[in-house]
Formats: C-alpha cells, sequence, structure tokens
C-alpha cells in the first residue's frame, strides 16, 4: 500500500456535518485525504479543509471557470493548493503562494499527486517573488475575514485577519504592483462581513452564491489611479 493509500479518507457528505470548533480541533491533528470531485485531495494536519469550510471549493470552481490557457494567476493564500490545481487544470499558468510552511508542503504534494504543474512558493503576499517579466493577469485569494489576531489560534492566518483586517489591507496595498485585477472571497458566515468588506476598498461584486446554507460572494478589485 502506498503511503497516501494508508491515509484515511473522508468523504465531503460526513466533513459538511461536522464543521465547527471540535472539527477544526481534529482537523489541526490529523492527515486526512478527501474526495474533491472525482479526484483525491490530500490535507495536512493544520491546513483548512477547503471542501468542509465551503469556501477554497467554491472558489476553485468559480475561478476555473472564467481561467483561459496560458493566462498568468496567482492562488494567494493557496492552503491545499485547491485553487491553483483548478485553474491549472484549465491550463492557465498557475504560481501558488503561501506563508505557512506546511501550506507549501500540502499544496505541492497535491499538485505531485495530480500532475498539475503548479508553482508553489513561501512568501510573505509577494515578497519572495522575484520580478516577473509581465504582469499577472489575476490573483485570487481565499482572504482570512475573521478580525482579530492570528497568534495562537489554529488555523490562525488562515482565518483571522489581525487588527483592523491588516491583512486584508496589506493585500489591497501590495497586489497593483504586480496584477491587473484581484478577486477576494468573503463569506457572510460568522465574523465582521462589514469591516471585511470595507478593509477591500473599491470593488466590484462579481458573484455571491448560497452555498450549503453558507453566502459567499466574491469581488474584484482593480488599482487605482493615483
Amino acid at each position: 500500500m502506498s503511503l497516501l493509500g494508508a491515509i484515511p479518507r473522508l468523504s465531503g457528505r460526513l466533513s459538511g456535518r461536522l464543521v465547527g470548533r471540535r472539527w477544526l480541533l481534529w482537523q489541526a491533528r490529523r492527515a486526512y485525504v478527501r474526495d474533491w470531485g472525482t479526484v483525491p485531495l490530500l490535507v495536512l494536519p493544520g491546513v483548512l479543509d477547503p471542501v468542509a469550510t465551503k469556501v477554497g471549493e467554491w472558489l476553485a470552481s468559480v475561478a476555473a471557470a472564467h481561467a483561459r490557457p496560458g493566462e498568468r494567476w496567482v492562488d494567494m493564500g493557496c492552503g491545499t493548493g485547491i485553487v491553483g490545481l483548478a485553474l491549472a487544470e484549465r491550463g492557465a499558468v498557475v504560481t501558488a503562494i503561501d506563508i505557512d510552511p506546511v501550506c507549501v508542503r500540502n499544496a505541492r504534494a497535491n499538485a505531485a499527486l495530480l500532475g498539475r504543474p503548479v508553482d508553489v512558493v513561501e512568501s510573505d503576499l509577494f515578497a519572495a517573488l522575484p520580478a516577473p517579466e509581465r504582469r499577472f493577469d489575476r490573483v485570487v485569494y481565499n482572504v482570512p475575514f475573521w478580525p482579530g489576531d492570528p497568534s495562537g489560534r489554529p488555523f490562525g492566518r488562515a482565518m483571522y485577519a489581525g487588527a483592523d483586517f491588516a491583512a486584508i489591507r496589506a493585500f489591497v496595498a501590495a497586489f497593483p504592483a504586480h496584477a491587473d485585477e484581484a478577486w477576494v472571497v468573503l463569506s457572510e458566515h460568522g465574523g465582521d462581513f462589514a469591516g471585511a468588506h470595507a478593509a477591500l476598498g473599491p470593488c466590484t461584486l462579481v458573484r455571491r452564491e448560497h452555498v450549503r446554507g453558507e453566502w459567499l460572494s466574491l469581488y474584484a478589485l482593480r488599482p487605482q489611479a493615483p
């Protein structure tokens, strides 16, 4: 049996019923393979499950539907890599970025597992990227949208945006130097949706959808004229 075959599998139907504090604490300690459509997706301990938490899986589907072969996309805060993997499947040239080295290992493992060409980089936003030969077409980001300090919390940097949503504001300030457009997803379930939305600044609603009991909204941001 392969190492992957020895890791427990978890179905989407089961995990969809378990999301909550106890589920997050359980997930923070265990690796498993979950069913993502017809393919397996490895979830390492400490990495948010993008199917159980809904947002990542939905963002992957919506983003991939807009991707064209040869477009240059950034999957920011990539986690398991689900968004970048979906984009690469459509022929996009994908750079996946995460500040957490565990997420970087997870995304690289899934790219290798599925045979999809995704360049995974450990970086605080764009800091570790070399100057691109040309700008990216689009950055897509499943931002941390809960208010509060991420320190010492399970999945802290993936969920909590810091004081006054500092993580969101830092991204909004950084992306215009690298991309023509950014897409950011927010959930209206829990946290402070109004505060997170305000931190985005000027933006346009791309899509809003009710997904398994939760309203999710995708916003487009473009560089502002000085």
